[in-house]
C-alpha cells in the first residue's frame, strides 16, 4: 500500500515512481517481512505458518517474500538472527564506579529480565522444539545470545575498565559462570511454566547466590576488597 510521498504524487495524474525502491525503502519492506514472520511462526509453529500468512500478515506479496527467501527455512533462520541481533544491542550502561556487587546485579538483573520478556521467551521454545531438524541454526543462535550475555556481564565486572579489551577478556570466565549460575537456572525455570510473578521475587535471591559463589570461587573480588 503507498502512502503519499511514497511513490505518489499528488494531483489528477499521478503515477508511481519506477524503478529499484531506495535502500531506505528495501530496508523497511525487510523489517516489516521480519516482524510479521516472527509473529506468524510464534502464533502457527514452524509448520503451521506458510509464506501466504506471513506475506498477508506484512502486507507484501508472495512475490515479495520469495524474491528475498527461497523457502521457509531460509525465512526462520532470518527471523532467528534477526531477534538474535536485538539482544546484541548494548544496553544502558551501569556506571562503572558503583560497587562490584551493584554492578553484577544490575548487569543481571537486565540481562535476565529482557531474556524473560514474552517474545523472547516464546522465540526460545520454538528454538528448543525446532533443534532437532535446525541444529546448526539453533546452536549458531544460542551461541550468539550467550556470547552477548556474558559481554554484558564482563563489562560489569570490568566497570571503570569497561572500554579496555583486555580488561573485558579477563572478566568473561567469570562472567560466563555468572550466565550459569544465574541465567541458566531462571531460564529453565520461565520455560517450564512458572508464574511471572514467582520469577520476579527469586531473582534477586538467585542474583545474589550467583555472585557469593564467584567470589567464594575467587573469580571476582570480595565485599572485603572495597570493590
Amino acid at each position: 500500500m503507498f502512502r503519499l510521498g511514497e511513490g505518489w504524487q499528488v494531483g489528477t495524474s499521478a503515477k508511481p515512481r519506477v524503478g529499484r525502491p531506495s535502500s531506505k525503502d528495501a530496508g523497511e519492506v525487510d523489517a516489516r517481512i521480519l516482524r510479521a514472520a516472527t509473529d506468524v511462526f510464534l502464533a502457527r509453529g514452524y509448520d503451521g505458518a506458510t509464506f501466504e500468512a506471513i506475506a498477508a500478515a506484512a502486507g507484501a506479496s508472495k512475490a515479495t517474500l520469495y524474491a528475498r527467501y527461497p523457502g521457509k527455512p531460509d525465512l526462520f533462520a532470518a527471523v532467528i538472527r534477526a531477534n538474535v541481533e536485538v539482544a546484541l544491542v548494548p544496553a544502558a550502561d551501569v556506571p562503572g564506579d558503583l560497587p562490584l556487587r551493584e554492578r553484577l546485579t544490575r548487569a543481571g538483573r537486565a540481562v535476565i529480565s529482557e531474556a524473560m520478556a514474552p517474545v523472547p521467551l516464546a522465540l526460545m521454545r520454538l528454538f528448543i522444539a525446532e533443534a532437532p531438524r535446525q541444529r546448526d541454526l539453533i546452536r549458531e543462535a544460542d551461541a550468539l545470545g550467550r556470547r552477548a550475555g556474558i559481554r554484558r556481564i564482563a563489562e560489569a565486572i570490568a566497570g571503570p575498565d569497561r572500554d579496555d579489551p583486555a580488561a573485558v577478556a579477563r572478566a568473561e570466565p567469570a562472567a560466563a559462570q555468572f550466565i550459569n549460575l544465574a541465567f541458566v537456572p531462571h531460564q529453565m525455570r520461565a520455560l517450564l511454566g512458572d508464574e511471572a510473578a514467582d520469577l520476579r521475587k527469586d531473582l534477586e535471591g538467585r542474583i545474589a547466590v550467583a555472585i557469593d559463589a564467584l567470589e567464594a570461587a575467587g573469580l571476582v573480588p570480595t565485599r572485603s576488597d572495597g570493590t
